[in-house]
């Protein structure tokens, strides 16, 4: 089954993340499909915490974008 409500493609994605904190941790949308969403996110000084580990908030960062991106509204709707 489809999770998508309209149709979107990758660069259409990557540029909603523009000026937002996906763009500033570094989060890119590398491969769609009509069942899944594919994205990488770096481990540097954005999002490691103090002992060089990858901070768990920036990995609820990338699930709620993520998550987010695969239920955008159709147009018009909230």
């Amino acid at each position: 089954m489809a999770i998508w409500k309209r149709t979107v493609d990758l660069a259409t994605l990557n540029q909603l993340g523009d000026n937002s904190l996906v763009a500033h941790l570094g989060i890119v949308f590398t491969a769609i499909g009509d069942d899944y969403l594919e994205a990488t996110m770096p481990v540097d000084s954005r999002t490691q915490q103090p002992f060089g580990l990858l901070h768990g908030g920036a990995s609820v960062v990338l699930a709620e974008s993520m998550g987010l991106h695969c239920r955008l509204p159709e147009r018009g709707r909230r």
